[in-house]
């Protein structure tokens, strides 16, 4: 095995003046090599945020040279973190530094997940010559409206831990004294442990763990108000990306949409783009997931039993960076994995052209079904409190340490007064959901604003009822007019997902108003709990009948 030169702190200049640092990883040996460049806000010399799911030895031996850099503001790095904003120009700067660099050919690609998927995004709309493929995971590029909130509800727990854990601490280290810090670190690590108590607190503009440290005020303040972009931001131009990507998703992460709108919406101007879609979390590649086994294949260490996470960039990088053949590149643009069967499958488009949108209707009785409902009334109620909200239970959430995310058990909740539930009878044949999923909801409330939340469940033989997919509606955000008492329909994006419901399981739906702390709790008063802490009951009605049948439109595959 080759040697391996590993250097630490090296220096980039960027336009302005300010320097960010490095760490490069490279052969020891003369020449001139492609080079991989990944610029995230986690600290470049820590392993499980520098490069995590990718092996930069492996890497380095396969002749690139990989390079972790720290972006703007964060650890080693000068200047201010300005989240998002700033990555436009620096992730150019950076680009063509590295492609300068007299052991690089000139050839660079990007790699990275979440912060650092943004920050290849960003880069590819700003077009550095030298840039020549990107492979973005677990991420997008539409901050304004798919980073934190969902159809009119603020993803909160998201937003605080990533405030909290993430950011606060760097942040806080560079603008306090050595002695105020080593107070302030304490204190984010006792609140750190007690996160979840913590995400109860109200009004949450106050949150005391963020605004008792004056310095990172204004930036937490800016996200929870989803002003964290700049007017430039606000018009990312995707149709701009030229760069040969391959993106990366889960049905479990969080930036499930995102990921598949970055690939749906860069193919249509450029066909070089490629996209995975695994059982995955927020980087979580483990065939034990959640409540679920998945099968060995569909790790990120064992994909479809012939590649890993790294061989699929190596690949990838070897045909843009090097001009070798590769069968990724032959391979149909997109792959899946259906659950379930727990199979991965090649596709050529996004949705399906084959697809079969089906609706699946609730019923008296609670009951679901493919035929129409005949009654003329039929309803469900149910009493919601914002003062004891549904707890989250798995799904695309994003808490400390990925505790409590992806498919779990839902038995608990679905015992609760105010959770309505819907379920098939047992399937005589598989049925194959593959696709962008849609719950037509005819609700009403007497609340002036409120939630509807729908997920879909697959009930197994013994009666486990695991989350499949799921959604929320702010009401006033769908519908600015929504009064009480008003009949409405609601229109629920379910995201994506890609299951065969097996021989003998049953199909479920569930409906509630909350789904705490993945989202804020609606009051029901037309207000905010960022703002203020008063709350009331609301009194919910789901309609179902032959006049106003709801429905979840599923995508069915047909076998």
């Amino acid at each position: 095995m080759s040697q391996i030169i590993i250097e630490k702190d090296i220096p980039c200049t960027l336009r302005d003046g300010v320097t960010l640092y490095a760490n490069i990883y490279r052969p020891n040996q003369s020449g001139q090599f492609p080079t991989i460049l990944s610029r995230l806000p986690y600290n470049k010399n820590l392993p499980n945020f520098s490069h995590r799911y990718i092996d930069p030895i492996r890497l380095v031996e396969q002749s690139y040279v990989v390079i972790i850099q720290d972006v703007r503001g964060r650890f080693a790095s000068e200047g201010e973190f300005q989240p998002f904003n700033q990555e436009f120009n620096d992730g150019y700067d950076s680009v063509e530094w590295a492609a300068s660099l007299h052991y690089s050919n000139g050839h660079v690609g990007l790699f990275g997940l979440s912060y650092y998927g943004f920050t290849q995004m960003f880069a590819a709309m700003s077009q550095p010559p030298s840039l020549k493929a990107i492979f973005p995971a677990f991420t997008g590029h539409n901050i304004a409206e798919e980073f934190s909130e969902r159809q009119g509800a603020v993803e909160l727990a998201k937003l605080q831990t990533w405030m909290l854990d993430s950011v606060a601490s760097d942040y806080l280290k560079r603008k306090q004294t050595a002695e105020q810090f080593k107070l302030t670190e304490k204190q984010i690590t006792n609140d750190l442990d007690h996160i979840f108590e913590w995400h109860r607190y109200t009004p949450y503009e106050e949150w005391p763990p963020i605004m008792e440290h004056e310095p990172i005020q204004q930036l937490y303040t800016n996200y929870i108000n989803n002003e964290l972009f700049s007017d430039a931001l606000k018009h990312t131009d995707i149709n701009a990306v030229q760069t040969p990507g391959f993106h990366m998703a889960g049905w479990y992460d969080c930036f499930l949409n995102a990921t598949i709108n970055n690939y749906t919406e860069t193919v249509q101007n450029n066909s070089n783009q490629k996209l995975i879609i695994g059982p995955w979390g927020h980087g979580v590649f483990s065939p034990y997931f959640g409540d679920r086994y998945l099968g060995l294949h569909s790790s990120g260490d064992d994909i479809e039993g012939k590649d890993d996470v790294t061989s699929l960039h190596i690949k990838w990088f070897d045909y843009w960076l090097k001009g070798k053949s590769s069968n990724v590149i032959e391979e149909a643009p997109i792959k899946l994995f259906v659950m379930g069967s727990n199979k991965w499958r090649s596709e050529y488009e996004w949705p399906l052209a084959r697809t079969n949108y089906t609706p699946l209707y609730l019923q008296k009785d609670n009951r679901l079904s493919f035929n129409k409902p005949s009654e003329n009334k039929s309803y469900n109620q149910f009493k919601y409190d914002p003062n004891q909200p549904v707890p989250t239970k798995g799904g695309p959430s994003l808490f400390i340490h990925g505790i409590n995310t992806g498919p779990l058990a839902q038995n608990e909740i679905e015992t609760r007064d105010d959770v309505l539930i819907y379920t098939t009878e047992p399937l005589e044949q598989p049925v194959e959901v593959t696709g962008p999923v849609k719950a037509y909801v005819y609700a009403s409330s007497d609340a002036v604003n409120t939630d509807f939340t729908v997920k879909l469940t697959d009930v197994q033989p013994d009666g486990t009822s695991i989350n499949v997919t799921e959604g929320i509606v702010r009401s006033k955000h769908q519908h600015p007019n929504f009064k009480p008492d008003d009949f409405t329909l609601f229109v629920i994006d379910l995201w994506a997902t890609s299951i065969e419901f097996l021989q003998g399981h049953r199909i479920r739906i569930q409906i509630s108003s909350s789904n705490f702390p993945m989202y804020d709790v609606n009051p029901n008063t037309g207000n905010s709990l960022r703002n203020t802490t008063e709350a009331t009951v609301a009194n919910q009605t789901i309609y179902h009948n032959k006049d106003y049948p709801s429905h979840v439109l599923l995508p069915i595959i047909d076998s």
